[in-house]
């Protein structure tokens, strides 16, 4: 499914511990490089500075293209450098134009060279329309990838997925999608009733939960997938980072619609909060 995978870069560290995790997805075929040079409506000598800043860029673009080709000489590397106002509108459009089944971006990017500056941009990319899926990899989990740890969360990132549902249509669609991956061991399908009015959680609606659940995890098992349940009454976007951390998942796994935040509730608030304290990597599958 992630044949074709934009990633932004920084040339920070912890984008080149997160090109080692990239290379290892299965399937994988093209990684598009991206650097984003911003540009400011100033005078002359602020052009003089972009047009350093991008001849870096291209320096180091080489140099990230052949540290892939280390890694794994079958992926494709395409190089991308531009400049734009909008950081986000050019990742955005740069993943359009070469049709990328994904973007990888982590948590919070801060470049260092003269003339970048990504901050707060994967909240920004989750947020504005888009039909590109996403993938979000937390600055505390790049920062602690080494030995099994990195084992677990590269080469082996569908090991232990845990698909959070809300039963909507974007979200039951991404979760028969992960069923499809390659490489996955087990998926854990998890489902948090809301706290009702004045803190009581009816106990009708978390077993009747549990019923349409078992149906989800009933159809991956006929697949032959490993597959679980998990229903329990409480806040999603606290719930969901705390059994993340404790099943110790490789992976969590969100349906969404593509409308942005302000049209998903589910995807604005719940999967932010997810990305920010599970300390685990987070792909949201967008849908129409």
């Amino acid at each position: 499914m992630f044949e074709k995978i934009l990633f932004p870069t920084d040339f920070s560290e912890e984008a080149k511990t997160e090109l080692r995790c990239i290379t290892g997805i299965p399937g994988i075929r093209e990684i598009i490089l991206l650097h984003v040079v911003r540009q400011y409506p100033l005078p002359m000598a602020t052009a003089i500075t972009e047009g350093l800043a991008m001849r870096n860029a291209q320096v180091y673009l080489q140099k990230a293209k052949t540290y892939i080709a280390s890694l794994n000489p079958d992926i494709r590397v395409t190089l991308e450098e531009t400049t734009a106002t909008d950081v986000t509108d050019s990742i955005l459009e740069n993943a359009e134009n070469f049709r990328a089944d994904l973007i990888v971006i982590h948590a919070s990017i801060k470049g260092t060279m003269t003339g970048v500056l990504f901050s707060h941009v994967s909240s920004k990319v989750l947020c504005r329309i888009s039909r590109i899926n996403v993938m979000i990899t937390p600055h505390t989990l790049i920062d602690s990838l080494t030995g099994l740890k990195y084992e677990k969360f590269c080469p082996m990132i569908f090991s232990r997925i845990l698909c959070p549902t809300n039963f909507s249509e974007h979200s039951l669609k991404a979760t028969a999608l992960a069923g499809t991956m390659n490489g996955v061991g087990e998926i854990i399908l998890l489902h948090v009733v809301r706290e009702g009015e004045g803190g009581h959680y009816p106990e009708e609606r978390v077993k009747a939960a549990e019923i349409r659940i078992n149906t989800l995890c009933d159809q991956l098992t006929a697949q032959g997938i490993k597959a679980r349940i998990i229903v329990m009454a409480g806040k999603p976007e606290i719930e969901i980072p705390r059994i993340a951390r404790e099943e110790d998942v490789s992976l969590v796994w969100m349906g969404s619609t593509a409308h942005g935040c302000l049209h998903d509730f589910f995807f604005g608030s719940t999967v932010h909060d997810v990305i920010m304290n599970a300390a685990r990597p987070v792909i949201v599958i967008r849908s129409a």
